[in-house]
């Protein structure tokens, strides 16, 4: 079972054997080993783009709310919906798992 829980400190990362290509602002992305396609737009293209380097939530969302016009609150909730949301389906990962 895949870990879906995890603190807002907690670093984590792209998952390696995902490939991604970036079509007209909305990101597409392929396990090759398990040949799954996923598709993220909008603000969680952005995040994704984030996890190029390890980055905890807390990171992500100090990011956001700088680029986007959100309140910290709803950014956190959001984007912790969204990690977790793409942790579920291994597209990320922590980094000392």
């Amino acid at each position: 079972m895949t870990l879906t829980t995890f603190s807002s400190t907690t670093l984590l990362q792209r998952n390696p054997d995902m490939v991604a290509a970036n079509l007209d602002g909305d990101l597409v992305m392929m396990n090759e080993k398990l040949g799954r396609y996923y598709g993220i737009s909008g603000v969680g293209a952005r995040a994704w783009e984030l996890l190029e380097t390890p980055a905890s939530v807390d990171d992500l969302v100090n990011s956001i709310c700088q680029e986007y016009d959100i309140d910290s609150e709803t950014c956190y909730r959001d984007i912790t919906q969204f990690a977790q949301d793409l942790m579920k389906v291994s597209l990320i990962e922590p980094v000392n798992k």
